[in-house]
């Protein structure tokens, strides 16, 4: 729920199950009870409002359920400040038969260079066959802002790797063995499945929070589905307990990675 509340949710709904047809729902206005709330916001791009569903409560979650919604994507930004989000992330997509160990190691990778630049982040696998660092920060940055350093920083760790990484966003080129560190869903209304999250795929494996002690070549997020979450909670705790506590800013990460940016010759006169 701390991931869900206060935020539009962008629905992904599965009426048939996780076998039929699957679709996105942003605008949802028909067949809803009167005490569920939705919130409605501006959309430019079609010039009416979109009535974007919330799930603040248990019984809001339940109802979604319902609906067949079985991943649950929140915007990155709150109502009460729509333009200025308090995370932004990184999605390790591999290329298809790609080993889970070189998502593993591109991940560790990240995880160390934004060690490097003194900010805390948090993982957790995709419920898919990736993984997701989250950087929670302060709600003073736009999308393009927090967009723009993540870019800086994927491309710093690309160079480091460029044997594994790739920048190819198109799935049918990338090349075979390669990770892309993807941020361009950092932007209004295009949101990652939430922390615990389960995934439409079979076991239902849930996008599950991990330690960065974990990142280890066997690792095998097909174990952290529904069935064995709730034990690993018992065992571990929310791993994700203290996110909202560790907000931060970014301008000393800002100076420390242009330190580490090669710096242009003057011409001469």
């Amino acid at each position: 729920m701390p991931f869900l509340r206060d935020r539009a949710l962008v629905l992904r709904r599965y009426p048939d199950g996780i076998k039929g047809q699957a679709f996105f729902q942003k605008d949802l206005r028909e067949g809803i009870p009167e005490w569920f709330t939705t919130v409605p916001l501006d959309s430019e791009k079609r010039g009416e409002e979109i009535h974007y569903a919330t799930a603040n409560d248990r019984s809001s979650l339940l109802f979604l359920t319902g609906l067949g919604c079985l991943d649950h994507n929140p915007w990155s930004s709150r109502f009460a400040d729509l333009e200025h989000p308090d995370y932004f992330f990184f999605d390790l997509d591999p290329s298809e038969g790609t080993a889970f160990s070189v998502v593993v190691t591109i991940a560790r990778a990240l995880h160390e260079k934004l060690e490097e630049l003194r900010l805390v982040s948090f993982l957790k696998t995709s419920g898919a066959t990736g993984l997701h660092l989250y950087v929670p920060v302060e709600p003073i940055y736009t999308y393009e802002q927090l967009r723009t350093f993540a870019e800086i920083v994927a491309r710093t760790v690309t160079a480091e790797h460029s044997n594994l990484v790739t920048n190819e966003r198109s799935v049918a080129r990338r090349p075979a063995g390669r990770v892309l560190i993807d941020v361009q869903q950092n932007a209004l209304g295009r949101p990652l499945a939430a922390p615990y999250s389960v995934r439409a795929f079979p076991q239902a494996p849930v996008s599950a929070p991990l330690l960065p002690r974990e990142l280890r070549p066997r690792l095998r997020p097909e174990t952290l589905n529904i069935k064995t979450v709730f034990a690993r909670l018992e065992e571990k705790g929310d791993l994700w307990v203290d996110f909202w506590r560790r907000r931060q800013r970014l301008e000393q990460a800002i100076e420390l990675l242009s330190e580490h940016m090669p710096s242009k010759k003057k011409k001469g006169p």
